[in-house]
């Protein structure tokens, strides 16, 4: 990055990164995914550069990003609990109780699919799967639970995802699984 670009990034960051942060924790409810969220924002500011040096409009550019991006954690948050509430039948209730539905899992599938899960996954993944997707933590939550970078967060999420698409492949084309 030249001089003159990580300049202009740096008055874009100091202008507006409370402004973003303040509209993702609204838009998000959540500081810690705000953040993380704001900074993949300015993220895409740097892959970017050229053109956002070139808008008329910097930061019209940087919020209409962080729109964009928060529209993407939306639906991927959306695909995740669609998901594993398809997996998961104990979502029946009123029918009998919760010991009759596992029950009826168990006989029909052997195990329910949270099981198989957890059979699959090391309790390390099985719980970073949690912590991510059902608790709504964040990558740099975890990442400082943990005392791993952001980076390696996401990266061990996305071999879950992996691992997943192998023991239910009929999701595969659905894009349950992906970002």
């Amino acid at each position: 990055m030249q001089a003159e670009q990580e300049a202009f990034l740096e008055e874009l960051y100091r202008n507006y990164l409370t402004k973003l942060t303040i509209y993702a924790s609204s838009a998000l409810e959540d500081r810690s995914r705000a953040q993380d969220l704001v900074q993949d924002v300015f993220h895409e500011a740097i892959i970017h550069i050229d053109t956002l040096m070139a808008h008329e409009n910097p930061g019209a550019w940087l919020m209409q990003t962080a729109k964009n991006k928060i529209h993407e954690y939306h639906r991927a948050y959306t695909r995740y609990i669609q998901t594993f509430i398809s997996l998961d039948s104990f979502t029946c209730a009123g029918i009998g109780s919760a010991e009759d539905s596992i029950m009826k899992i168990d006989e029909s599938m052997n195990a329910s699919p949270i099981k198989r899960i957890e059979q699959i996954l090391s309790p390390e993944e099985f719980s970073l799967l949690k912590r991510l997707i059902f608790e709504k933590a964040s990558h740099l939550e975890v990442a400082k639970e943990l005392g791993i970078t952001v980076w390696t967060s996401q990266k061990r999420l996305e071999r879950i995802r992996k691992k997943l698409l192998e023991i239910f492949p009929e999701h595969k084309n659905k894009n349950n699984f992906k970002k």
